[in-house]
């Protein structure tokens, strides 16, 4: 539904959301964690770094870190800097845009499916998904 671009992109600042405050990252780690072919994040980094939802640095210390607050950046606008918006007010069945004018025989349920992920998104921040998707802590054996 989403482009690939967008995917990696919230997976890339939701991983930078689990780093600690003023730790910078580098492109291979978040490569290796993410499992995002290292030329397209290259790509992705550098757009949402134009978007200013990243800042990065450079030299042998250099590295990405989120340009705000992770509580402050939801997935609507990461979606929005990954120009993938559109998915969302497209039909679902992938003909065109989703009209009252011309709807496609389940234009009625999508537009209140869509609702609700625009909502979704709206309220969802990296914050949320970074503490969703840590991985649970190793209990110490005795």
């Amino acid at each position: 539904m989403f482009s690939r671009s967008a995917g990696y992109a919230v997976q890339a600042l939701a991983y930078l959301a689990t780093q600690s405050s003023g730790r910078l990252t580098g492109a291979r780690e978040i490569a290796a964690a993410t499992r995002i072919p290292m030329p397209f994040l290259w790509k992705i980094l550098r757009n949402l770094s134009r978007k200013r939802l990243v800042r990065s640095f450079k030299g042998v210390r250099g590295g990405y870190e989120l340009a705000r607050s992770a509580e402050l950046i939801t997935i609507k606008q990461v979606l929005e800097a990954a120009h993938d918006r559109k998915a969302l007010s497209d039909c679902v069945l992938g003909l065109g845009p989703c009209q009252e004018r011309h709807p496609c025989v389940l234009h009625d349920a999508w537009v209140e499916q869509r609702e609700h992920m625009d909502t979704l998104f709206e309220k969802t921040t990296l914050l949320e998904l970074a503490r969703s998707h840590q991985p649970a802590k190793r209990k110490k054996q005795a």
